[in-house]
């Protein structure tokens, strides 16, 4: 059986292209829906993923690396989130050099906030396809993801 060779495709419709062009549109769209809670999209990613974890707590490394920012973005994103009462960190236990970033009430109710003023954004951007097409759109995005080594690290719960 031999193996067929790849359609060509235009710059312009090129895979990489139009995800980077979605992905800093909606950006900056969310950036805008953040700008009352005044929150990043990092510190949101780090409340976020705080909420992903059996643990209760993820490394500030941990959490740069799955927000997609550099470890010092995070470590400041998570300094201004710990002033504010969001966030706490603790020594881990047996590794000195780690510290464990928490979740707190308050930033639980501050993610569920941003989640709200987020929604939006992602409805706008869906609004031209079924319930069905939305379902698909997600499933083959995610699986994209996972052969470009990005997929999300936890699975989201039932309905997200």
């Amino acid at each position: 059986m031999s193996r067929q060779e790849p359609h060509p495709v235009a710059p312009r419709t090129r895979t990489a292209f139009l995800v980077r062009l979605l992905s800093n549109t909606l950006s900056q769209q969310v950036e805008r829906a953040l700008k009352p809670l005044s929150l990043t999209q990092a510190q949101l990613a780090a409340l976020a993923q705080l909420t992903f974890t059996d643990e209760g707590w993820l490394s500030g490394a941990e959490l740069g690396r799955r927000a997609g920012v550099t470890a010092q973005a995070m470590s400041g994103a998570i300094t201004d989130l710990e002033r504010r009462g969001l966030v706490r960190r603790s020594p881990h236990p047996t590794q000195g050099r780690i510290q464990r970033v928490h979740l707190t009430e308050d930033g639980a109710q501050l993610l569920d906030r941003a989640q709200q003023l987020t929604e939006p954004v992602d409805a706008r951007a869906l609004a031209l396809l079924t319930e069905s097409e939305r379902d698909q759109f997600r499933s083959l995005l995610l699986r994209v993801m996972t052969a470009a080594g990005c997929a999300p690290t936890a699975e989201p719960a039932p309905g997200e």
